[in-house]
């Protein structure tokens, strides 16, 4: 079976949420550990509801109890959801799965970002460390599952994919494709501080001109968002995405060229060009693969859904509490 990432699905509420909600906000539902249903025998507790309840209302400004109780329905069905298939992934075997798991867990908690957010988060939910832990597990089943069933990848024939595309012409805007190194600067910056930033982009240049690889400087070196995953990879880039003096750079760098060191609104930057791609119609086998990833995330939900449905109707599914 490959390795799935463990992006939570859309029939799943995420287990990393925006933090507002541990910190400044009241919070609008708790969690209990009151039975609200059963699905063969199995309790379904209230507390399996309140995040994803809790992030719901906070969109809506002093919602009704109409609304509270059409919104934590449609969540109710949806956990419903999540036992049926927690249930069907049990013959399962996942000789790795306390590994995968604490990579999830792992990731939850790089994502709030320090310990006191993690530890704020779950007193938000009455939650532990060890439920977290739980869900996170449960999640990665239901995920492997639905994998083994064939519904994370569906099948998309080829036929299908060449006329979404003739029906859909890909035009390319000219565009460049760069690595970046960026050493950012303030706004209210002292000039020495400034001078000093500047120095070190002129000694990573150098390094560039000696044969050190561009790609592992901007893992070490640069502030750009992207440079720890990418080495500094932007893809491509149209005109006008970035800063005028960026472009001009950009733009006049032959492949495999790398820049001087130069400045923007941003920083410091140095760039190396890779592709030049003029404007034009885009090939079908250069985009093939995006219509059929694009087709399977169309396709995911629908075949995942009509799935649900077919195992709820095979199971014993009783509501013990109704709005």
């Amino acid at each position: 079976m490959r390795n799935i990432p463990h992006s939570l699905l859309w029939l799943l509420p995420s287990l990393v949420f925006v933090l507002t909600a541990c910190n400044n906000q009241q919070t609008l539902v708790k969690g209990s550990g009151e039975i609200v249903a059963k699905v063969n025998g199995a309790p379904v507790f209230e507390s399996q509801m309140a995040v994803e309840l809790e992030q719901q209302l906070q969109k809506h400004n002093n919602p009704s109890t109409e609304i509270v109780n059409i919104v934590r329905q449609r969540i109710l069905e949806k956990v419903i959801g999540q036992e049926v298939l927690f249930q069907a992934s049990h013959a399962l075997d996942i000789p790795d799965i306390a590994e995968k798991t604490e990579e999830a867990l792992q990731t939850v908690k790089n994502g709030l970002g320090s310990e006191e957010r993690l530890q704020g988060y779950l007193k938000a939910y009455n939650l532990t460390e060890k439920q977290l832990r739980s869900t996170a597990r449960r999640k990665i089943y239901i995920e492997e599952y639905l994998d083994s069933k064939g519904l994370m990848s569906p099948d998309i024939p080829e036929g299908e994919v060449r006329s979404f595309y003739d029906k859909r012409p890909f035009k390319n805007q000219e565009g460049v494709r760069v690595k970046h190194i960026l050493l950012a600067v303030a706004e209210d910056v002292e000039p020495a501080e400034k001078e000093v930033i500047r120095q070190k982009a002129g000694e990573l240049r150098r390094l560039i001109a000696k044969g050190e690889d561009f790609s592992t400087l901007a893992k070490e070196h640069s502030d750009s968002a992207e440079a720890q995953e990418t080495g500094g990879d932007l893809g491509y880039l149209r005109r006008d995405y970035m800063p005028p003096e960026f472009d001009a750079v950009a733009y006049s760098l032959k492949e495999g060229e790398v820049s001087d060191v130069f400045e923007t609104k941003f920083g410091f930057h140095i760039v190396k060009l890779m592709d030049k791609r003029p404007a034009g119609i885009v090939p079908f086998n250069e985009v093939s693969d995006f219509i059929k990833r694009y087709l399977q995330n169309e396709r995911r939900p629908q075949l995942i859904a009509a799935h649900v449905e077919d195992l709820r109707a095979k199971a014993d599914v009783e509501i013990i509490i109704e709005n």
